[in-house]
Parts: C-alpha cells; sequence; structure tokens
C-alpha cells in the first residue's frame, strides 16, 4: 500500500497568513497532535489483531498515514502561527497522554467491538475535516483537510477484515481477565 499523497505534494507556496481563522488554528493545532501520536495506537491495535496479518499490515499503513496527517496539519499550524513549536508541542502531548500499548485484548470488549469503533471514529474524523476544509478559506488548510477527509472516509470503506480478524479472539476481554 502506498499513500495518496505526501507532503511535498501540498502546495505549501499558496499559504496565505491573511486568511488563517484564529479558531480553526487552534482547532488545526489540537488535531495535529493527535493525529501524529498514531504510532502509540497502532501498537495497540497490531498486539489486539497480532494472529491477522493483513490486519496488522492496514493498521501499520493507517498508522503511517496518520502520522502524516498529523505532520501536515502541525506543518500548517507552524506556518500559520511561527511561535508554534510543532516538535515540542508533541513531545509535551506524549509526555501527558498515553494509549494502553501493552494490552492483548481489545478495551472494547471484542475484536467486532474494536472494528466498530474505529469505523465510527473514522468517518466521524472525515466529517470533522471536511468541515474544516469547508470553512477555512486558507487555501492550504483548505488542501490539507480535504485529502485527510478523504483519507480517513477511504480507510473506513477500504480497510480488510478477514474472517480472522472477526472471529479470533472475539470474545469478551472480561473473559480474558
Amino acid at each position: 500500500m502506498t499513500s495518496r499523497w505526501t507532503l511535498d505534494t501540498v502546495a505549501w507556496h499558496r499559504f496565505d497568513s491573511t486568511l488563517v481563522d484564529p479558531d480553526l488554528l487552534a482547532v488545526v493545532k489540537a488535531a495535529a497532535l493527535i493525529e501524529a501520536n498514531a504510532a502509540d495506537y497502532v501498537a495497540y491495535l497490531c498486539n489486539v489483531f497480532a494472529d491477522d496479518p493483513e490486519f496488522v499490515a492496514a493498521a501499520q499503513h493507517w498508522g503511517v498515514e496518520e502520522e502524516q496527517h498529523g505532520a501536515a496539519l502541525g506543518r500548517w499550524a507552524e506556518l500559520a502561527d511561527p511561535s508554534f513549536d510543532f516538535a515540542a508541542a508533541l513531545h509535551s502531548f506524549r509526555v501527558l497522554y498515553h494509549v494502553p500499548v501493552e494490552l492483548a485484548h481489545s478495551i472494547r470488549g471484542s475484536r467486532v467491538g474494536e472494528l466498530i469503533a474505529r469505523q465510527v471514529v473514522e468517518t466521524g474524523t472525515s466529517s470533522f475535516y471536511s468541515a474544516i476544509r469547508d470553512a477555512a478559506r486558507e487555501p492550504v488548510l483548505t488542501e490539507v483537510a480535504g485529502r485527510i477527509a478523504s483519507d480517513e472516509f477511504f480507510i473506513t470503506v477500504c480497510s480488510p477484515v478477514s474472517p480472522n480478524t472477526m472471529t479470533i479472539g472475539a470474545t469478551s476481554a472480561s473473559s480474558h481477565a
């Protein structure tokens, strides 16, 4: 699997600081941190679905895309607010927020529940970035948010779900305690 876009394909030269909405800037800064922190959640998913190599590969690819989303949003935020240091903010965020990566069973009760949660979150996230795209006047944010919205929607309709993903380990997490 390859990404459909990269940071190099974004038209950064079109950035117009006079069109930055300060409210959207605050939202983008927060979203950048969440997206860029995908590695922890990917590790968790790979543990939960360890016996499904196809899903593990898809989760790892998804993680790369999510980190790219964070990098793109962080770069835009740094252009919009030169005092914002994305790397420092991400470091602080990671110190304060931890996903339970050591778990081997879904915290949502089952692997099916995990998949349903992913679909709901990714669908909502696609809508979130579509709303940012539609509300933004700044052309680079419009482009980046549109690309991310497309990626988030794409993952909901193209994620591999094998019979293994749905059945192996599909019991309640409480039965493994």
